[in-house]
């Protein structure tokens, strides 16, 4: 695969592999395990050990649709597979250096069908799902998904998905700093006792008078993907604007943020209130 990165299509299907297809079904069966030296993924696209470094993937909740590194995880397999039994799967080394294609012979061996890829991992016309040839000889359903897993280009609701969704949860490495920023911020712009006090009331009456309310950064991607899921839900809600920016607040508005933080252990917006919680 290195050697040939330049290859038409080779770095598209890379890409692919990595950062998801919504016109894919998906690859990896929830019980699915690959183990690669200190490097094990499963059961499913979850869970992730590198070493002594566990986790679990942002998009392990998602499904429907071929998601972020499980191609690449299904190639890992195969590569794990074939390179512990290559004697089996490499009968003949002059076969190594060919690239993708694809053919389909009848039985007298006329040829039915073929591709020919100049790039490495490129071997069907139609990749996210590759085997769409084999339509008119075992069916438009097995053709499309031929291991029948979840095929739902990922469900109706989105939100919250995409770049938003890997950002939120790097944002929570950050919560310590920006929870020390906070008090910070509202003292140094010279926040008093009194200060406190109002905010406190202010919130309370706010949350008390309304049975959803959302405070948000009016350029906050996540204040707005936020606001978006109460609309589709279909929820009345208060939505009070603390500031364009975190770092955009005057003394009063700071003062309202240390003060959420106070109540709710939470320094970032945005807050959602229902029924007062």
């Amino acid at each position: 695969m290195c050697a040939g990165i330049g290859a038409p299509g080779t770095l598209r299907e890379i890409l692919r592999g990595y950062f998801g297809d919504k016109k894919a079904p998906e690859r990896f069966r929830d019980d699915d395990i690959v183990k690669a030296g200190f490097i094990e993924i499963g059961p499913g696209v979850g869970p992730t050990k590198i070493g002594p470094l566990a986790y679990n993937q942002w998009f392990s909740d998602e499904n429907g649709y071929q998601r972020p590194v499980e191609l690449a995880t299904v190639r890992l397999k195969n590569m794990v597979e074939v390179l512990t039994k290559w004697d089996k799967y490499v009968s003949n080394y002059s076969t190594i250096p060919l690239r993708g294609a694809t053919y389909l012979f009848d039985e007298e061996g006329n040829e039915l069908y073929s591709y020919k890829s100049k790039g490495v991992l490129t071997y069907s016309e139609t990749m996210p799902r590759p085997l769409s040839f084999l339509s008119p000889y075992i069916g438009e359903e097995i053709a499309l998904n031929p291991l029948q897993l979840p095929d739902t280009g990922g469900g109706d609701l989105v939100r919250g998905r995409g770049i938003l969704k890997p950002a939120g949860k790097a944002m929570q490495l950050l919560s310590f700093l920006f929870k020390l920023e906070n008090k910070l911020q509202a003292t140094v712009l010279g926040a008093e006792d009194s200060d406190y006090a109002a905010a406190k009331k202010d919130i309370e009456n706010t949350i008390s008078k309304n049975k959803v309310v959302i405070y948000t950064y009016k350029l906050s991607p996540f204040s707005s993907e936020t606001c978006g899921v109460l609309a589709e839900a279909g929820v009345d809600y208060e939505n009070v604007e603390v500031g364009l920016a975190w770092f955009l607040l005057d003394k009063q508005k700071s003062t309202l943020r240390a003060e959420l933080l106070e109540m709710t252990g939470q320094s970032s917006l945005p807050h959602v209130f229902i029924n007062g919680e």
